[in-house]
């Protein structure tokens, strides 16, 4: 794909700059292998904004991935509306615009994770076979929400057996991540964001659920459990991989 641009498009944060730190990483990464033409992460509430695409991106082929957890209003409707996209393909102004999937959806995603929460449980002492894992998710309070890829998730980690139990919560929808301790029997609880990068959420409102400061990550005492709660997902060696997946096979 010499002839060919890579664009990660993030969600970053106004108030959490520090945010985009997981996109711009794996875009440079990327970038280090010599695969594309120009690989470049833009975000929708931070520069790079996502409006200056074109201008930082001069190849005729444009690979746009949504480095999301999940679908969401913001990759059916908000991204592709912003960068005028129709589509899967999208043709413009002699450039072809080509769209993926957010990269939470991509079938490696529950292996990737499953991997992660074991060694977070490990390194706490606990068990994975021995412990709850608590997914947590943010949702959308929009009517039906936005929880098809963290259910599609949940129920592919629930199917490895890796876990004594896996239980999905949300953010901003129903079943409310507030009354997780409801949700899980296990004592030892491994709790993993289905968020990509150490924002708001993840540092934010996330530990207080389980008496931890910010950007605190156990393991700690709740509501009866032991609870350690591992980072966003976006610092994962092979989330680059399945980015270049995502992009290779929409071609």
């Amino acid at each position: 794909m010499k002839d060919t641009a890579l664009v990660l498009v993030g969600h970053g944060s106004t108030r959490h700059p520090d945010g985009a730190v997981p996109v711009l990483a794996l875009a440079e990464d990327i970038r280090r292998r010599h695969l594309f033409r120009e690989v470049v992460a833009v975000f929708m509430k931070q520069p790079p904004y996502l409006s200056a695409l074109e201008s930082l991106v001069t190849a005729a082929t444009v690979v746009v991935v949504p480095v999301f957890a999940g679908k969401g209003d913001y990759t059916d409707t908000v991204i592709p509306r912003e960068m005028g996209l129709t589509g899967r393909v999208t043709e413009r102004h002699g450039r072809r615009f080509l769209y993926t999937a957010p990269a939470g959806t991509h079938p490696r995603i529950p292996h990737l994770l499953a991997g992660r929460a074991e060694g977070v449980a490990t390194a706490a002492g606990m068990t994975a076979a021995g412990s709850a894992l608590l997914l947590i998710a943010h949702g959308s309070p929009r009517p039906g929400g936005a929880g098809d890829t963290p259910r599609s998730i949940a129920a592919a980690l629930a199917a490895m057996n890796r876990f004594a139990e896996v239980a999905l919560v949300f953010l901003e929808q129903e079943p409310r991540a507030a009354g997780w301790a409801g949700r899980v029997t296990c004592r030892d609880v491994v709790a993993l964001p289905l968020l990509v990068a150490q924002g708001m959420h993840a540092s934010r409102d996330i530990p207080p659920l389980f008496g931890l400061g910010p950007s605190g990550t156990g393991p700690v005492e709740s509501a009866g459990h032991r609870v350690v709660l591992a980072t966003g997902i976006g610092g994962e060696p092979d989330l680059v991989e399945v980015i270049l997946e995502m992009a290779r096979g929409i071609g």
